[in-house]
């Protein structure tokens, strides 16, 4: 109930002075009510996604404060975790041999979040499962381990993805 009220309150705020310095501690309050009350990746991302909705605000709103140096941390730190619970429905759906829906998590994954810390990963399941589906899916087998050469070359996978390039 605190967290809600305080919510309100920061936002009335904002609202009501808009260019007072206070107005970025306020948004940045916000922000931290929503990341406080972050649940496991693994679980619902309501408040991993209204977090991310207010540290975006932050930054946007009001990018010279010295709140934005935080804030840019806060939403790594928060689309890390949101980018965690999509990776990890996507691998149990991988391990289960269902990959229509492994990899329509992943596309998600690495089109949403290309900084998060597993994308190579999450390309390389993504680039078999689409092999796995047929050669009608080859062309987007073949997208996603070009992404791996292309965007994370220092990757432990960049070599195998290249030569799987190369066999298609």
């Amino acid at each position: 109930h605190g967290f809600a009220q305080a919510d309100i309150e920061y936002k009335d705020f904002i609202h009501f002075y808009p260019t007072m310095e206070e107005a970025a501690e306020a948004q940045h309050r916000v922000c931290m009510i929503h990341y406080r009350q972050m649940e496991k990746p693994d679980r619902d991302a309501a408040q991993e996604l209204r977090a991310e909705d207010e540290c975006r605000t932050l930054l946007t709103q009001f990018p010279n404060s010295k709140y934005a140096k935080e804030g840019e941390q806060r939403l790594r730190n928060i689309q890390e975790a949101i980018a965690e619970g999509e990776f990890r429905p996507g691998f149990f759906y991988y391990k289960k041999g269902s990959n229509p829906a492994a990899a329509n998590r992943f596309q998600r994954l690495v089109d949403q979040y290309p900084l998060y810390s597993r994308s190579d990963e999450a390309l390389w399941l993504l680039g078999d499962a689409y092999s796995r589906m047929g050669n009608r899916f080859r062309g987007k087998a073949g997208d996603a381990y070009a992404r791996i050469v292309k965007d994370y070359p220092l990757s432990g996978y960049a070599e195998e993805a290249a030569s799987k390039l190369k066999s298609l």
